[in-house]
């Protein structure tokens, strides 16, 4: 409900949006920036998600649909149109390549120009595809200035021979052309996709973690990320078809219930393994019509989550060993995303695994409700982050009478110009 007074005010303001459409939930948030790269959160909303099957779209119309509803949520929580957004994306389909290049300064002079950065990154990003990939992101890791390494932006600089380390982010061009259509459908204008780790980086990740070495691995519903950062930037990435629903799934079928109760009861009972429950704690199962059915102990759903988890994470491990040393990365692993909310996932990583484990929330959002800074919503509100730091602000106005106005106010300015 829009107040009275609000068609008074006249006014535009710097916003960006951010939409994570995930195997079970789709997300979008949405913030104002001031002062170059601060945020205020103006709104976040989520949907169940439709049409998405791990991390891919598989039905259009369902999904446009979801979409659609979440950004009407959105608006309605914040007065703000939306008419676009950065999109975290992901799926099966996702892989990274490592290419260096490298060109001849172009300058007389030898300094390093803008047209010296685009001709080496053009290079680096000339590789061989097969038809059905394309390149969604090229991640700059460093430039190398007449053999002098570790240089982040070599534009200003002296020399003749410019070497540009690129981690290149490829998915299957179908994927890219279902969000494409998706967005479409509800004529809302993606301007940037991008691979999601980077978002929850953003936002859980800090900068020395990135810079000495870290793990982030982000458990959705459907898929699960496994990406190394290392001298601040991106290094290694995969994406295995398993996650959180899977364990979900597994105590729906055991417990003979419906997947929602089965979320409610992991949720709030779930732990991780078995040594971590309790024989004496029992919890209520409704039966698939949803009446009250039996009591189980909490021991017995730990054993059910702890099977599952163990495949999972022997998934996980067989990965992480196509890396090489991963267990000597200083930073150890960071795990987000919703399946990283289990009870005790942390605990059991690290006797799993030997390497340091903690929770990533979004701890780089400053000015945001508790129970928004969450691990879950890591992807959705890094976005806003990597909005404000990389991407052009888009200016868009509030709804109602006041669009009416500042429209209007325009339009004469025009006219008389």
């Amino acid at each position: 409900m829009e107040l009275a007074g609000e068609c008074f005010i006249i006014s535009k303001r710097k916003t960006i949006v951010s939409l994570d459409i995930g195997s079970n939930k789709i997300k979008a948030a949405v913030a104002e920036v001031y002062n170059g790269q601060d945020l205020s959160i103006l709104g976040i909303s989520q949907v169940p998600s439709a049409g998405v099957k791990k991390g891919q779209i598989v039905d259009i119309e369902s999904n446009a649909r979801a979409i659609d509803t979440c950004l009407n949520e959105l608006e309605r929580l914040s007065g703000v149109e939306i008419l676009s957004a950065l999109l975290g994306f992901s799926g099966t389909s996702v892989a990274a390549l490592n290419n260096h290049a490298v060109v001849a300064v172009s300058n007389p002079n030898y300094e390093i120009n803008q047209d010296d950065k685009e001709r080496v990154l053009q290079s680096a990003r000339s590789i061989a595809l097969p038809p059905d990939k394309n390149i969604i992101q090229t991640i700059e890791r460093q430039y190398i200035v007449d053999g002098f390494d570790g240089v982040k932006d070599p534009v200003g600089m002296v020399g003749s021979r410019l070497e540009a380390e690129v981690t290149i982010v490829i998915a299957a061009t179908a994927a890219i052309q279902n969000i494409q259509r998706s967005a479409a459908r509800i004529n809302l204008h993606i301007n940037q996709v991008v691979y999601n780790p980077l978002l929850a980086a953003e936002a859980v990740l800090s900068p020395t973690e990135k810079e000495m070495g870290v793990i982030l691995l982000d458990i959705g519903a459907g898929t699960i990320e496994i990406s190394v950062f290392q001298e601040g930037s991106l290094s290694y990435t995969a994406v295995i078809p398993v996650g959180d629903e899977y364990i979900t799934k597994d105590l729906a079928i055991v417990l003979r219930t419906s997947m929602e109760e089965a979320a409610r009861i992991k949720e709030t009972s779930g732990v991780a393994a078995p040594a971590m429950a309790s024989d004496e704690v029992t919890v209520s199962v409704k039966n698939l019509q949803g009446k009250d059915g039996k009591q189980v102990s909490q021991q017995m759903i730990a054993e059910i989550i702890n099977a599952r988890l163990l495949e999972i994470m022997e998934m996980v491990y067989e990965e992480l060993q196509q890396f090489g040393d991963w267990d000597k990365i200083p930073g150890g692993i960071v795990v987000t995303g919703g399946g990283a909310e289990l009870n005790g996932l942390c605990e059991f990583m690290e006797l799993t695994f030997n390497v340091p484990v903690r929770l990533g929330v979004p701890e780089n959002v400053r000015g945001i409700a508790t129970d928004v800074n969450r691990a879950h919503n890591a992807a959705v509100l890094g976005g806003l982050l990597f909005a404000a730091r990389n991407a052009s602000v888009n200016y868009q106005e509030s709804k109602g009478l006041t669009d009416i106005w500042t429209r209007l106010n325009d339009w004469f300015k025009d006219l008389f110009r």
